[in-house]
């Protein structure tokens, strides 16, 4: 599932794209080469997330994972969720 936010920027119509990949990384891999938009607000370098976002397998956070290496079972889904700021 992608942000609002971000799907105006990428031009997506809707929140949920589908792609298969068997691990998280993968997935952000596909993401930012299918939008390439993306990547500055996903990625800080290849295979290092920016300490921004969060990503969620189901209701698990990757870093409780195995991060980037997360291994993504099939009907799986992803949650792309950046950082909210205010006070």
């Amino acid at each position: 599932m992608i942000p609002a936010a971000w799907r105006t920027a990428a031009g997506i119509p809707h929140g949920k794209l589908e792609c298969a990949a068997e691990t998280v990384g993968d997935a952000v891999e596909w993401l930012v080469t299918a939008h390439p938009e993306l990547e500055p607000r996903v990625l800080a370098e290849p295979g290092r997330l920016v300490s921004w976002v969060s990503l969620y397998l189901g209701a698990d956070d990757i870093r409780d994972l195995d991060g980037l290496n997360t291994t993504v079972p099939p009907e799986s889904e992803i949650v792309v969720l950046p950082a909210l700021a205010g006070g």
